[in-house]
């Protein structure tokens, strides 16, 4: 169940209300249990209405008889007694459906933000930090959760014991009400005030949660680098001012809470205390009965203690809208389209790239002006040098970048107007970077095609000469791998990624730098994979070495000119420079 995020939602209004609309999806399916939640929240009121009148009872009975027989007082006691337990009972099965539709909430929007994340164009993805994106679809919600659900019906059911309250104590004695209800205002402007501290201090405090996480990733993922500059002293002094001031935010957060829990003690004390003395006076007077007195004050603080913990709900409310405002400009960042457009079978015909150039967000060129064309079926090297646009290159056929300027095509059809889920399963991609996923070789291998079978993984290890590696590990393909692959060393990491490209069956595959890092063995290893996967496929390959190392049909060589020649390659004598 998709959450809104493709509608406009104007925070500055009603951030509440914007996040109840926004995140209402995903409660539905389950309208049964939302109606069972309320039927016994109710119940739940009418049962707390009834447990002072078994004391009312007995009192009035002792205080105006001579003699109450024990049958009465029994039945009062037994009163007492049943009154709590099914309570009890009630407020069981209250938490355990709240729990439920909760539990399945947060799931559904944990799901759609994830799912949302992962769309984002990667321009828009690379806005966010990691650390920040994990608190987001984590702390943030299970915050957004209390409401949906468990919130507005908190305050249902407080709600209802206030009015309830209100009705008994009217029948009772009308002056007592108005002493009750003399300090209700001042309860309210401070539950309202407190709760927009409160809730600017929460948005505060999550975002430098974010940046704790985002800096305690960094440091973790680097953590070999660290100990190589000796740094651990100076990323922990950086990371610990980091949690210094998220720590700051929390403390603004508590002072304003605490502050409000303060003044509602105060204003609580005092609605007691009126209502002790005017009842007080009633009963002196023969007006009330001590009995009734008793019931009055039991419901005074009846009415007061859900207004007690409608402040505290108050409180949690403020820090859940902080949250779901965080994750709602999240959600609010366009994601990619994967479905329209022409479907597409395979990127069969020459890859032709006309007039193309990029920008970085700063404005510094990285591609210019690119026009060639790729025949079908070639293993094209892309040189040039660092910043050239190389990498970007390969990006834009991913259309993880569009073009600034002018338009790419595969077989003469411009590949904006593919439809992008069809086409990106049409290109199989080896990034620069070592890209492995904790779990088995054979697992990463199937990330490239999930549904192939053994045999076609075989035939994988096969091509990219991994079926020696894997005679020499203890499980072979059922190996587990260490966090990133690091237990491989970098030639059988690079022949994984490949055999992961293998394996997908596409018509276009992108290597980025695939032989970066490796010494001269593995490098002519690697480089003979290649050469396998590539054939019948058109292949780039971004290189910065000797040409000869993966002997391509043809070259680009990038740099900052208006046209780009694709030459082909004299394996015999390559002068870069001078083409």
């Amino acid at each position: 169940m998709k959450l809104q995020t493709r509608r406009p939602i104007q925070l500055q209004h009603s951030d509440l209300r914007a996040a109840f609309k926004t995140f209402r999806p995903a409660l539905r399916g389950q309208r049964r249990r939302v109606i069972t939640g309320v039927v016994l929240a109710l119940t739940a009121t009418a049962l707390e209405l009834l447990k002072p009148w078994p004391i009312t009872l007995v009192i009035d009975a002792l205080v105006t008889q001579d003699s109450v027989a024990f049958e009465w007082i029994a039945l009062f006691a037994a009163m007492a007694f049943v009154v709590p337990s099914v309570l009890g009972l009630v407020n069981e099965q209250l938490q355990l459906t709240v729990a439920r539709v909760s539990r399945k909430a947060t799931v559904r929007i944990r799901s759609d933000v994830f799912d949302h994340v992962q769309r984002l164009e990667i321009n828009d993805h690379q806005k966010f930090y990691s650390g920040d994106l994990l608190v987001r679809l984590m702390g943030d919600v299970n915050m957004i959760r209390d409401l949906l659900f468990p919130s507005w019906l908190n305050v249902l059911s407080r709600s209802s014991v206030l009015l309830g309250g209100i009705v008994v104590f009217a029948i009772v004695d009308i002056r007592l009400l108005t002493a009750a209800m003399l300090p209700l205002p001042f309860l309210w402007l401070t539950v309202e005030r407190g709760s927009a501290a409160i809730k600017k201090a929460a948005g505060k405090q999550r975002k430098k949660e974010g940046a704790i996480a985002s800096r305690a990733a960094e440091s973790l993922r680097n953590v070999a680098l660290i100990k190589a500059f000796a740094a651990e002293e100076r990323t922990t002094e950086e990371f610990r001012a980091d949690a210094r001031g998220a720590e700051r935010a929390s403390m603004a957060a508590a002072r304003h809470a605490a502050r409000m829990s303060r003044l509602t003690e105060m204003l609580t004390g005092a609605g007691v205390g009126l209502v002790l003395i005017v009842g007080a006076r009633s009963v002196q007077a023969g007006q009330l009965t001590p009995g009734q007195l008793v019931l009055a004050m039991s419901y005074t603080k009846m009415i007061y203690k859900p207004i007690r913990k409608l402040t505290g709900e108050g409180v949690r409310v403020a820090k859940a809208t902080a949250c779901a405002i965080r994750v709602m400009s999240l959600l609010e960042t366009p994601a990619e389209d994967s479905d329209n457009g022409i479907e597409v079978e395979r990127l069969d015909g020459p890859v032709d790239f006309l007039g193309v150039s990029h920008r970085y967000h700063d404005g510094r060129r990285s591609v210019d002006r690119l026009s060639v064309r790729i025949p079908a079926g070639d293993l094209v090297a892309v040189t040039g040098e660092n910043g050239a646009g190389k990498s970007t290159l390969l990006s834009l056929l991913l259309r993880l970048h569009r073009p600034h300027q002018g338009a790419i095509a595969i077989g003469g059809t411009p590949i904006e107007k593919m439809q992008l889920s069809s086409y990106r399963d049409q290109i199989a991609y080896v990034p620069q970077n070592l890209a492995l996923f904790g779990g088995t070789i054979r697992e990463n291998i199937l990330f490239g095609r999930p549904d192939a079978s053994d045999d076609d993984v075989l035939t994988a290890a096969d091509l990219t000469l991994l079926t020696p590696v894997l005679a020499q590990l203890p499980d072979g393909l059922d190996t587990m791998l260490d966090e990133n692959g690091s237990s491989l060393s970098g030639g059988q990491a690079r022949r994984l990624m490949l055999a992961r490209a293998a394996i997908r069956d596409a018509s276009i595959l992108l290597l980025d730098e695939p032989l970066a890092g490796l010494d001269q063995e593995s490098s002519q290893t690697v480089a003979r994979a290649i050469s396998n996967i590539a054939a019948g496929r058109t292949t780039l390959v971004v290189h910065h070495g000797d040409l000869s190392e993966i002997q391509p049909d043809r070259y680009i060589h990038l740099e900052p000119r208006e046209s780009v020649e694709l030459n082909p390659v004299d394996h015999d004598l390559i002068d870069l420079g001078s083409r």
